[in-house]
């Protein structure tokens, strides 16, 4: 149970029902949730924020040993995949809610991000 984070465990098969519970509450292990400096607003005038749809680990690739999605100063489209968030062991990939370039990568690759924290900065199209 503590190899799966279990805190209590039932199985019911052909008329037997078990149920087991740790005497001891589980320890969950410290994280400390580390915001990235979010650019000053006078510098990014009209730069639109591309924010982490779920809590998970960004990746910015599609694997370690392949290049990145994006880099600063690429050109993408709306749709266009700019990075991964793994969830439960599921990989989302986060599509460019629109057509911009790619002004400031603000998440780090390997790290945890939070629902709402900001991955991208994009400049909208002239």
């Amino acid at each position: 149970m503590s190899h799966y984070h279990l805190q209590e465990l039932e199985i019911a098969a052909e008329g037997v029902r078990i149920h087991i519970e740790r005497a001891d509450a589980p320890v969950a292990p410290a994280v400390a949730a580390v915001q990235p400096p979010q650019p000053p607003a006078a510098e990014t005038p009209n730069w639109v924020p591309i924010e982490s749809p779920m809590t998970g680990m960004f990746y910015r690739g599609p694997s370690p040993s392949e290049p990145p999605y994006v880099e600063e100063g690429d050109l993408v489209y709306e749709g266009q995949t700019i990075g991964l968030i793994e969830a439960m062991k599921v990989f989302n990939e986060i599509p460019a809610p629109m057509t911009g370039v790619v002004r400031r990568i603000v998440a780090q690759n390997a790290s945890l991000v939070q629902q709402g924290e900001v991955l991208m900065l994009l400049e909208p199209p002239e």
